[in-house]
């Protein structure tokens, strides 16, 4: 980025310099060669600190890292402005990084103070500098890191450049989990590995026993190296399995400003997210709410998997109002799409008489 002069003081002004060139022009002129003299060892001091000022921002190199950048509340990441001087002429320096409200940053190199102030930075020929942060994710949310300024001037303080540096860089807290009971949720699903009580739907691949072939029998069914073996017709007897597969749905309408229901909610969704996730169960994540740094709203299929339970905590943490659809609208578009049998856990604000103000949440389950 090009670097933007600052005027400091009288001295850094353009016209001021020409006014100097043009009296020690007339004072030599006049024949007054000690004045002259003496504007003449002004302006070259003038030009020199200039000329450091351009220079100290020139093969200065700058790098910003972060880790992690995906935060539980409570979880600490590590940032880092690292500043090398590839040249032979020492800069002084003045760095600023600012960081967005919402998280707790601190300095190692100022406990105390603001981690957002003003460092001065003191680099010889070829050193280098490390800045290093601790930032803390107190609540949900995105936060934007914006690029850090770097201010380069000479040694008597007299002239000033100035440049940024870094790209914006994005940090995502996602919802505070809950605690959940291991339960057994209603498997809707009608194929898998989890047997099941129901009489209908058995899985050809899960034979319990054999019995005695009857008419009412499908033909299929018949086990016919058994039936060899024992000279009569045998069955097999299958097992009824299903499977369970979740979709959690948190209705945006229901929450007219942002609120601590609203997060309760969140937490909710994103606890049914990372339980679903540890027992290997297949789940989707649907809602109306809008999104910080994306467009539309949340609309995940179900699947499973490492990736699957990022991209849920992601919209989470992402999550904000106003909604982008009416809710009712945009889940029956949704439900269309999901398996027969898909059991469908929804998340509202209980805005009930008896809900305790302003953090009521109430959970519902069916089958789509």
């Amino acid at each position: 980025m090009r670097e933007v002069p600052l005027v400091t003081s009288l001295y850094t002004l353009l016209g001021v310099r020409i006014f100097a060139a043009v009296g020690v022009v007339l004072l030599l002129a006049r024949g007054l060669y000690l004045p002259a003299s003496f504007l003449i060892a002004i302006l070259m001091i003038l030009v020199s600190c200039s000329l450091w000022a351009d220079y100290g921002l020139h093969r200065l190199g700058t790098n910003r890292e972060t880790h992690p950048v995906r935060l539980f509340p409570g979880d600490v990441a590590s940032f880092s402005v690292r500043i090398q001087n590839d040249k032979r002429l020492p800069v002084s320096l003045e760095v600023w990084q600012p960081f967005p409200e919402g998280l707790n940053v601190t300095s190692s190199e100022q406990e105390d103070g603001d981690p957002g102030a003003r460092r001065v930075v003191f680099l010889g020929k070829y050193a280098e500098n490390l800045l290093s942060f601790r930032i803390t994710g107190m609540s949900r949310g995105c936060y934007e890191i914006p690029p850090g300024r770097v201010n380069s001037k000479d040694l008597l303080g007299l002239f000033h450049r100035e440049r940024r540096f870094g790209e914006a860089m994005e940090i995502l807290v996602y919802p505070a989990l809950l605690d959940m009971e291991d339960r057994d949720l209603a498997q809707h699903f009608l194929m898998g590995d989890t047997r099941s009580d129901r009489p209908f739907m058995p899985d050809p691949t899960r034979v319990s026993s054999l019995r005695d072939y009857t008419p009412d029998i499908p033909a299929r069914r018949i086990h016919w190296k058994a039936s060899a073996r024992h000279g009569k017709l045998l069955a097999k007897v299958l097992e009824h399995t299903a499977d369970l597969r979740l979709c959690v749905t948190l209705d945006g309408d229901s929450f007219s400003k942002h609120s601590p229901s609203m997060e309760k909610a969140l937490s909710v969704a994103a606890t049914l997210t990372v339980w679903a996730e540890r027992k290997k169960i297949p789940f989707g994540l649907i809602s109306n709410v809008s999104q910080c740094g994306r467009s539309g709203p949340v609309s995940i299929p179900a699947g499973s998997g490492p990736s699957q339970v990022r991209l849920a905590l992601e919209a989470l943490a992402r999550a904000k109002l106003p909604v982008a659809l009416p809710y009712g609208e945009f889940v029956s578009q949704e439900k269309r799409l999901m398996p027969w049998g898909t059991t469908i856990i929804s998340i509202r604000a209980d805005n009930s008489a008896g809900a305790p103000s302003g953090d009521g949440v109430s959970v519902e389950m069916e089958r789509a």
